[in-house]
């Protein structure tokens, strides 16, 4: 490899364009210095100056110089540190790459692509600091044991880049989440050698570093500030002018730091640095303090314990994984059902979460796609939800066949949904058929049954699975060979004495017709189990044949040779494959819409015709791009430009590209950089839109060949996970000892189906044993307003999670109606309402955010008068004295009020006679003030609404 191979300004296809693009979906190194690859070629070939010593510049390149006094001499350094990364990796000696002295992601990365495929040891993340800030890493754990660590916590059965992709994800909602003024305390709390000066205060929290030097957190400020003695210690961080300020003598600050840190009070020099980031605080203060920095929110569950050099032990860490049972909890308006999404995907599809994590569209489209699938089930819980409605009931049925009424057991959302889960394939396709895809387009679909359940001819079922046919009850012991028509089957059954009362009508004749004049091999067979299961899906593989049955002489002589695909156990829901309830006839023909072919297209193992007609395009980000799929038809897909534009692609012209890459006539890479027209001639190419959008097409066939590395794992994951989420909103609202019933001890993790403390229970309805399955989450939403959660059933609470949704102040921060600062808005009223009622019934920013796409004060008006003030009126219970608090208009100006009151003249109203032992006040609404700026300053502050003078 030469200098150019390794690096070249505008080269594709050097080694390091490679290293940080061409590979960027197997593990990003984007940002920082060039000068994390040694040596590099400057684009920009003008004379430039080295700011230390420590770097180098050419007019062609620039250079660190401990590699070598000129680019061609660091270049041979940094090549054989390259090839010693390489071969290490590839050895598996992490140690001897964590010592090699070259860029920590440039090694990282190497090491990573180079390492051992088919026995990997390095995770897709290069970044230290994102390693360290995974649950459970230990103070100065250095990457090659974190890495040991994270991938002895692989799970076997999931792919490397999609387990790379959850911890990174995890990872970065860490080091790039906003802080809250609560967490840096509790941080600061536990970090080492921090001692408090004194107990924190509600706006100020000093401590004392083992050194004598003070730093004190604002805790009043929305994002914290830490101040600090200024020194040298500030070249190992990231300061600038927006978050380091240095406090001169003279210069005014918070007058708290006298009591709270002298040292850096007025006139001592100090700095105020202003923290976003989990990142930045753990840089601030190991520099600071000169300790190491425990990882970010550690806990003692989680702990990961250190290398031990003499003794060899590796470190282990402990790989959080989404909780089985948790309920999302906090005041209205908070966003709880809002945060189902994310929390739904971050069980079924992680990598799909952390692509595309800010794209709320992309987001709901993919949770509406697995809502479609039926992985996710959505309920609500209210008063009068049932047992029967969660686990089973009775449900009166007619026959169709006799007109009388049964009672059938009915699943409720849980049980369907668990049984979904925990189905097996008993017969699955490949043991069956043969390995090409089963194409049901064109097939005729048919219902049948095949005996009852619950009946005497409940074994004929199972005759026929393992027999390999279908066997009908109707015909008596009729022979029907030969019969092509409805009138041929009648003629046949009126000649053998079988009675038929109304010839067009009589269903014998129907389903016999059916089965042997109108059923073709090819066609499809879905036998039913009940009016809301099926329990196989099968293929007719010949003629009909008329095959008397030993044990019921009148009965079951139809028979069709059938080819089984697929044998449930249990039963699945309906729901799986229909979009309504089977019908009680034993047999008939399933149309669209009552059956969904996209379904049952997944369920014989074959994409959905609409998937691939549309090939594996998901909505959402283009690869590395700020292209996004909004829309994926049969005939178009549709982008949204970084402008806000449309664009829109044919699938004709995507399907001829994909094809072309397909058979070998031209590559991927080959529309990068746009020579698929010459590659593809006669095919009808526009060069202008082919060429043109070249940068976008290229991941776009990727895509849709699944060509992508990263495509494939996510697909591997999804494939692998056939988990199910059933989210039940205001679960806090039912009765949930009647609606779980004994079900809500076989949702402990320890009582599922599979634990070393497995339990199952019989169904009272049914009489048959069920658990619950290890691959059914259950994620609830609580509003705290109608019940606080020391009041929920202790049973419910020992077996779930519970995840804080507090209001999100912070949200809001950059929302300003004519001056009206709504964040502040609302932390004054949450505070005021915390102060006379509890934090169980603050507001929720939600009810805020329409003001982020219309920020009016006729908005803001409508939301107050409509949602804000009902609210208050439900918490207080009409105690409109505590509401006026709340607001702040017992200081405002009368025509500044939202609300207000007057007296009563009570000798004008009652007569001197009456004696009223209370001077009673009428209160009233001032619909007029909800239009008035003042009105909400004042909220804020009484002396913003004050008239002036």
């Amino acid at each position: 490899m030469s200098l150019a191979d390794y690096t070249q300004a505008g080269n594709k296809d050097c080694f390091t364009y490679w290293l940080e693009s061409r590979t960027e979906n197997l593990g990003s190194i984007w940002g920082g210095s060039a000068f994390k690859f040694g040596v590099y070629s400057r684009k920009d070939q003008t004379d430039k100056t080295a700011s230390s010593n420590a770097k180098a510049f050419s007019t062609s390149h620039g250079w660190l110089t401990k590699y070598g006094g000129s680019a061609e001499e660091a270049f041979e350094r940094v090549r054989d540190i390259v090839a010693s990364v390489a071969e290490a990796a590839r050895a598996g000696n992490l140690d001897e790459v964590e010592t090699v002295d070259l860029g920590a992601t440039t090694k990282w990365k190497i090491a990573f692509l180079y390492q051992d495929r088919q026995n990997p040891c390095v995770l897709p993340i290069f970044l230290p600091a994102a390693l360290q800030a995974l649950p459970g890493a230990v103070p100065k754990s250095n990457c090659a044991q974190l890495h040991r660590a994270l991938m002895a916590a692989k799970p076997e059965d999931e792919p490397l880049l999609t387990y790379g992709q959850r911890l990174w994800s995890t990872a970065e909602q860490v080091l790039h989440s906003r802080l809250s003024n609560d967490e840096v305390l509790a941080y600061l709390q536990a970090y080492p050698g921090l001692t408090p000066i004194k107990p924190p205060t509600e706006k100020h929290a000093g401590f004392r570093c083992v050194d004598g030097r003070e730093l004190c957190l604002l805790r009043s400020r929305k994002t914290p500030v830490i101040f600090v003695q200024p020194g040298d210690w500030t070249d190992s961080v990231p300061t600038n002018a927006t978050n380091f300020k240095l406090k001169t003598p003279d210069d005014t600050r918070s007058h708290g730091l006298t009591a709270n840190a002298p040292s850096l009070a007025a006139p001592n020099e100090a700095a105020a640095v202003t923290v976003g980031t989990w990142e930045f605080l753990m840089k601030l203060l190991e520099a600071y303090t000169g300790t190491a920095a425990p990882p970010a929110r550690a806990s003692k569950d989680n702990a990961m314990q250190p290398a031990d050099e003499k003794s060899g032990h590796q470190v282990r860490i402990a790989v959080s994984h989404e909780p089985l049972n948790q309920i999302l909890y906090g005041p209205p308006g908070t966003g709880k059902t809002y945060s189902t999404i994310n929390a739904a995907l971050a069980v079924l599809d992680a990598t799909f979460l952390a692509q595309y994590g800010m794209d709320r569209a992309a987001l709901k489209a993919r949770f509406d796609a697995l809502v479609q699938e039926r992985r996710i089930r959505f309920v609500t819980f209210h008063q009068s939800f049932s047992y029967e409605d969660f686990v089973e009931g009775l449900r009166a049925t007619t026959s169709e066949d006799t007109g009388q009424v049964r009672y059938e057991v009915v699943d409720g959302v849980f049980k369907s949904l668990c049984e979904a889960a925990a189905v097996k394939v008993t017969r699955p396709q490949e043991k069956a058929v043969p390995a090409a895809p089963i194409d049901i387009r064109g097939r005729r679909i048919w219902k049948m049954s095949l005996g009852n359940t619950l009946g005497s001819d409940a074994a004929i079922y199972d005759e026929c699975i393992e027999k390999g046919y279908a066997l009908l009850g109707y015909g008596g012991a009729v022979d029907f060979t030969g019969c092509t028509s409805r009138s041929d089957v009648l003629a046949r059954c009126t000649a053998n004495g079988l009675q038929v009362e109304n010839p067009q009508t009589d269903y014998t004749v129907t389903s016999v017709a059916g089965f042997v004049t109108r059923m073709k091999p090819g066609d499809l067979m879905v036998i039913s189990d009940g009016n809301f299961k099926f329990r196989a899906i099968g293929e007719v593989s010949g003629e009909y044949k008329f095959q008397p049955h030993s044990d019921y002489p009148d009965g079951y002589a139809q028979m069709r040779p059938i080819k089984w695909l697929r044998v449930y156990e249990p039963s699945l829901p309906h729901g799986e494959l229909m979009n309504s309830q089977f019908s009680q006839m034993t047999l008939y023909e399933l149309r669209s819409p009552s059956i969904d072919l996209d379904k049952l297209q997944r369920l014989l193992g074959s994409q959905p015709t609409s998937a691939v007609e549309a090939g594996n395009l998901r909505l959402g980000q283009v690869g590395s791009s700020d292209y996004k799929i909004t829309q994926v038809t049969d005939d178009l897909v549709e982008l949204s430009k970084p402008n806000g534009n449309k664009l829109h692609f044919a699938q004709s012209m995507l399907r001829v590209l994909a094809d072309g890459v397909r058979s070998g006539a031209m590559s991927v890479e080959d529309i990068r950089d746009k020579q698929a027209i010459p590659r593809l001639l006669g095919k009808g190419l526009e060069p202008y839109v082919v060429n043109g959008y070249a940068n976008v097409l290229a991941p776009l066939i990727e895509q849709m060949l699944g060509e992508a590395v990263l495509t494939i794992a996510d697909r591997e994951a999804v494939a692998a996970n056939d988990a199910r989420v059933l989210i039940i909103d205001e679960i806090n609202r039912g009765n949930v000892s009647r609606i779980f019933g004994e079900l809500i001890t076989l949702i402990e993790p320890s009582k599922r189906a599979g634990a070393t403390e497995a339990l199952e229970v019989v169904l009272p309805y049914s009489k048959k044993p069920f658990s619950v399955p290890q691959n059914v989450y259950l994620i609830g939403t609580m509003n705290t307003a109608d019940r606080s959660l020391t009041g929920m059933d202790v049973a419910l609470r020992r077996r779930f999670v519970f995840k804080a949704m507090p209001p999100q102040v912070d949200i809001l921060k950059d929302v300003e109606v004519e001056g009206i600062f709504v964040d502040k808005l609302l932390s004054v009223i949450n505070l005021r309402i915390e102060a006379l009622l509890d934090r169980d019934h603050c507001l929720g920013h939600a009810y805020f955010m329409p003001l982020r796409q219309v920020p009016t004060l006729g908005k803001l008006a409508e939301i107050f008068s409509n949602q804000v003030l009902p609210l208050l009126q439900e918490y207080f219970f009409d105690d409109w004295q505590r509401i006026q608090w709340v607001l702040n208009d017992h200081r405002k100006p009368e025509m500044f009020q939202f609300v207000s009151a007057r007296g009563v003249d009570v000798d004008d109203l009652f007569g001197a006679d009456v004696n009223v032992a209370h001077s009673p006040q009428v209160w009233s609404v001032n619909n007029e003030a909800f239009f008035y700026v003042e009105s909400y300053l004042g909220v804020i502050d009484h002396r913003e609404a004050q008239d002036e003078e």
